[in-house]
């Protein structure tokens, strides 16, 4: 039996979804009160941060694949809150996996995850795979690079950007990236799952193509077929944004834990993936031309669970398993508030041809 904690959101919906089609026995794990997968009977509810209710969660589980966290892009609920459920809550989990004889544990974290100063969003995720390599457990860490594909959150919120906005802020407009499709990432996981070379490494995980944030900008534009205006935003000004939005809204479209993973190149090199699992990833450009952006939550045809096997690439909501937990609508609406900052203290670059 494989585990999956997380399932309720946008990578760990993906990846239950996957293991099943391919014949794997699977059980996702939610958080109580979580209707994200309501009706499916692979569930079982349990809370990272208490312990005792992760003893069912893991009865008969011989692999954990660990997809639960509280994203950078969610405000802090509360402070240490980050810490509390990452580390913290990550530390609970490999050791009732210890004492249940887990057998192995795969971890989905991020690309660039490193030892950083206490109080700080990285030094959460470095927690949670310190925690993985200290369990005893055979373990295997993946650091993915930001993903795309159905019900993706972070090209949601661009999308939305380009579709309503005049002006889009482009946050470090030079940074690259190699964005990861979502199906690729868990067709990384079964292989994590079935193939012991891999284990006890840490495999940096990246898409078929580099390029920089202003060109995943004007790829959603080309996607979309609109063409505002882009507007560089520095990041010292988006992280003056951030923490006065973090302050006063209680879904914020733009967090400083989500800038701290937009301040260095997000990519992982040529044959990241071809190396250790044996295929060819996809090209973020490439697909947005042959699919659409795909912004609704769309199951795998092997999920049991999906009513419906596909979405219309055009609807800018996330979908019940996007993890952004808010309508774009009114993520668009406080976006705008960026723009506008950013008209004032930013270069017009114009519409892209």
């Amino acid at each position: 039996m494989i585990l999956v904690t997380g399932a309720g959101g946008f990578v760990g919906r993906h990846v239950l979804a996957h293991l099943a089609g391919h014949g794997l026995p699977v059980r996702g794990m939610v958080r109580p009160g979580d209707d994200a997968l309501r009706g499916r009977d692979d569930l079982v509810e349990a809370d990272l941060t208490f312990p005792t209710s992760l003893g069912p969660a893991l009865k008969g589980v011989e692999v954990v694949v660990h997809a639960a966290a509280i994203t950078a892009d969610r405000r802090e609920p509360r402070p240490g809150a980050y810490a509390a459920v990452n580390q913290g809550g990550t530390e609970n989990l490999v050791r009732r996996a210890a004492a249940a004889r887990v057998g192995r544990v795969v971890l989905i974290s991020g690309l660039g995850t490193r030892a950083a100063p206490e109080g700080t969003y990285m030094a959460t995720r470095w927690g949670m795979e310190e925690a993985v390599r200290g369990s005893g457990i055979p373990w295997v860490v993946l650091q993915p690079s930001i993903m795309f594909g159905a019900g993706a959150p972070f090209l949601a919120t661009l999308a939305a950007l380009v579709r309503r906005a005049p002006a889009v802020p482009v946050i470090n407009p030079g940074v690259r990236l190699q964005p990861l499709w979502i199906e690729d990432l868990a067709r990384c996981v079964e292989g994590a799952i079935r193939d012991p070379s891999v284990t006890g490494r840490t495999l940096p995980l990246g898409g078929g193509e580099q390029l920089t944030m202003r060109e995943l900008t004007l790829a959603i534009c080309d996607a979309l077929d609109r063409h505002p205006a882009l507007l560089p935003l520095p990041l010292g000004v988006a992280d003056l944004q951030a923490r006065v939005m973090t302050a006063i809204l209680p879904r914020p479209p733009l967090t400083p834990a989500s800038l701290e993973l937009l301040a260095f190149e997000n990519v992982a090199g040529p044959g990241s993936v071809e190396r250790p699992f044996g295929f060819r990833p996809d090209a973020v450009r490439a697909h947005l031309a042959e699919h659409g952006l795909e912004l609704g939550w769309r199951a795998s045809p092997y999920d049991p669970g999906s009513p419906s096997p596909a979405v219309s690439p055009r609807p800018i909501s996330p979908g019940p398993g996007c993890s952004a937990g808010t309508s774009i609508g009114s993520m668009t609406t406080r976006m705008r508030w960026t723009a506008a900052c950013s008209r004032r203290t930013g270069r017009r670059w114009g519409t892209p041809g």
